[in-house]
């Protein structure tokens, strides 16, 4: 009898090996996180020297204040 995979690793399991189709809400989601992290983190985080300013996330927070 096969043991069942947990959900947390069967996801990491699928994000790590892209096993989902194009045109499913699967492979948006993938697609979305990705240009989300791309641009939106802030260039502290990846420790680029060459860039300047905080970012995206920094203007929407000074904007909000």
């Amino acid at each position: 009898m096969k043991h069942p995979v947990a959900l947390p690793a069967r996801i990491l399991w699928n994000g790590f090996f892209w096993t989902h189709e194009r045109a499913t809400w699967q492979y948006d989601v993938m697609v979305i996180a990705i240009l989300a992290f791309v641009w939106l983190t802030p260039p502290e985080w990846l420790g680029d020297p060459t860039a300047t300013g905080s970012g995206p996330i920094g203007w929407i927070l000074r904007f909000l204040r």
